[in-house]
């Protein structure tokens, strides 16, 4: 919950309009000639005013859960390098179906504009997307004895529930 509270210090939204994660998941896979790989993460924060658009969503990069602890590892020790670059951020707006801002992987920011399903009710916003990311575009290397195991692109997929913040 501490987190939460620096993400809206940090990220100063109009009181009424802000919004928090309640529950995210987000996928990746990686498709190649030699191996399928995919893995999951659940423990995203982030917060979105409506009144603006803007949104902040910080990933954990290092609770990215694999079906084997030896891809985990491999991903966490030598591709993500999680130790050095232990988050994911996303900021930026949201405009129609649309988001657009920065991403930060790997220490390497861009720029970046994916589709997005928002579903507003009341209290509460589901936003769905699929997009892809180049490995090089993070500078995320893959051994040459690796290349046929590893896509250069990574599809990733997100389901994310938040819910009016409380002040408490």
């Amino acid at each position: 919950m501490v987190i939460i509270y620096f993400i809206l210090l940090f990220f100063p939204f109009q009181e009424e309009s802000r919004f928090i994660i309640e529950n995210s998941k987000i996928e990746f896979y990686s498709y190649a000639p030699l191996e399928d790989i995919q893995a999951v993460n659940t423990e995203s924060i982030g917060a979105i005013d409506i009144e603006s658009g803007e949104f902040i969503i910080k990933i954990p990069v290092s609770s990215f859960e694999f079906p084997n602890k030896l891809m985990q590892k491999h991903f966490n020790d030598s591709y993500l390098e999680t130790d050095k670059y232990p988050e994911c951020i996303f900021r930026g707006t949201f405009k129609g179906n649309k988001a657009t801002g920065e991403i930060t992987l790997h220490g390497v920011t861009k720029n970046i504009e994916i589709p997005i399903n928002k579903i507003e009710e009341e209290k509460k916003i589901s936003i769905t997307t699929e997009f892809k990311i180049a490995l090089k575009d993070h500078k995320i290397k893959v051994p040459r004895v690796l290349f046929q195991n590893i896509a250069e692109e990574i599809e990733v997929k997100v389901s994310s529930t938040f819910t009016e913040f409380q002040q408490q």
